[in-house]
């Protein structure tokens, strides 16, 4: 095969970045929240229409496209490519509109298609980095395919969004390592399914004052900083459902006099491959896998991963 038509991540190390896609009804703190769709697999491929272009950035605009998309069915995943190109250039150098595909041409750049994957049973989905998009720009580029197809829908249900999981073991590994805490904080939303056992007492607390999200904040002055945070009950049901996608979290202390911080949206739960597949079906074939396999202990410890 030619070098011009490898696609650009073949033999490289990479990083697959970890969000969950989650679904809540509209209306839902109504009397009459709307009706989902029972199957979240088929809504999710209903609502990611190939083609459909959106905007990011300010100062540095892009303009994005999902094409590519490939369903296996008895898997229920969804695999696609995830493209961008700078704002005032035209959408022709590797789109097509024909396939609804990026279409790798030679003697054009590659690497500003990302591979993606999305499991319906878990509704994980991971993306490979290209090192030039932030995680935070990929989960909202997901996030509005899916709201703007919803609300262009016959029959508007369903208010989608694509969270940050949190890596525990980092999370917590960096919080191990402050000499002084000085903040930390959480905002939880209402999970949809049913809560776990590990978060149950922060979403019964949510729903006992009717609240869709919950924001805590702990903050110290003091010189020793925070104190037992790891012990606080709340704080601990929130790096659970951090874990699963339903918070996120944030914090900021001090090592040797000097500050650090953390952000789970910025440091999403993420694996690393040393070397990546030469085409795009061997790709496809690693994500299905990543995401049944190796992507399911970051939000269950329990999983073999």
């Amino acid at each position: 095969m030619p070098n011009d038509t490898l696609p650009w991540f073949a033999d490289r190390p990479g990083d697959f970045v970890l969000f969950r896609v989650n679904r809540r009804p509209l209306g839902e703190s109504t009397l009459f929240p709307a009706t989902m769709p029972p199957d979240v697999f088929e809504h999710f491929v209903g609502m990611l229409a190939p083609g459909w272009e959106v905007e990011s950035g300010r100062r540095n605009r892009r303009r994005w496209r999902v094409g590519g998309i490939a369903i296996d069915r008895d898997e229920r995943v969804l695999t696609g490519k995830l493209g961008w190109i700078p704002e005032g250039s035209e959408m022709v150098a590797e789109w097509s509109d024909e396939e609804m595909d990026w279409v790798a041409r030679p003697g054009t750049p590659h690497g500003n298609v990302l591979p993606f994957g999305f499991d319906g049973d878990t509704r994980l989905l991971t993306v490979l980095r290209d090192g030039a998009s932030a995680p935070t720009t990929i989960a909202n580029v997901i996030e509005r395919v899916l709201r703007e197809n919803e609300r262009q829908s016959h029959d508007p249900t369903t208010e989608w969004s694509v969270e940050p999981v949190l890596d525990r073991r980092d999370f917590l590994a960096w919080l191990e390592s402050l000499d002084v805490v000085r903040l930390v904080s959480f905002t939880a939303k209402l999970p949809n399914p049913e809560p776990e056992n590990a978060f149950r007492d922060v979403v019964a607390r949510m729903e006992r004052r009717q609240a869709t999200k919950f924001t805590e904040t702990l903050v110290s002055d003091r010189d020793g900083g925070l104190s037992g945070v790891q012990e606080d009950r709340d704080f601990r049901q929130a790096v659970e459902m951090g874990t699963r996608g339903f918070a996120t979290l944030r914090g900021e202390g001090s090592v040797d006099g000097n500050v650090t911080k953390y952000s789970q949206s910025e440091a999403v739960a993420k694996t690393r491959v040393d070397a990546l597949p030469g085409s795009w079906k061997e790709m496809r074939t690693m994500i299905v896998e990543l995401l049944k396999h190796t992507l399911r202990h970051l939000i269950d410890p329990d999983e073999t991963a």
